[in-house]
């Protein structure tokens, strides 16, 4: 029994770990992009912003995204697997409406399928999150 309740921790020993690891680490590192170099950046996104005036909007979206991949990072390191999920889960809308926005802007673009690509990793690492992260009950363990 103790194995099953242990199954609500993700532990950095898994592969699900090192996957839902991914995204956090590569948001913060694209808003630290977005901070120091927002035309090479914004280029990246899909939608060039050269002009200086529009560079504190860039850092603006750069701390937003270093907030974003600190929180979820804050509670996989803790093992928060049933936490972690929820927001990895409700984070899908993030580059799924950026996607939108590259769409709107230039159509089936190639930065679209990064945007939509990341959204499917990450529905598919959320499921496997929270096909792991409901809480056991009495009536379940007793059934194991």
């Amino acid at each position: 029994m103790k194995a099953d309740l242990d199954s609500s921790i993700l532990r950095a020993n898994s592969a699900l770990f090192w996957c839902t690891l991914v995204i956090p680490v590569a948001i913060i590192g694209l808003g630290i992009n977005f901070i120091l170099n927002p035309v090479g950046a914004s280029t990246a996104f899909g939608i060039a912003i050269h002009d200086p005036a529009a560079f504190p909007f860039m850092r603006i979206k750069g701390i937003r995204d270093i907030f974003s991949g600190l929180v979820v990072l804050a509670f996989l390191l803790r093992g928060d697997r049933r936490t972690t999920a929820i927001l990895f889960a409700m984070a899908i809308f993030l580059p799924f409406c950026d996607g939108l926005v590259i769409l709107n802007h230039l159509g089936f673009a190639p930065p679209i399928y990064l945007h939509w690509g990341t959204a499917l990793y990450m529905m598919i690492v959320a499921a496997f999150l929270l096909r792991g992260s409901r809480p056991q009950t009495a009536d379940t363990a007793a059934q194991l």
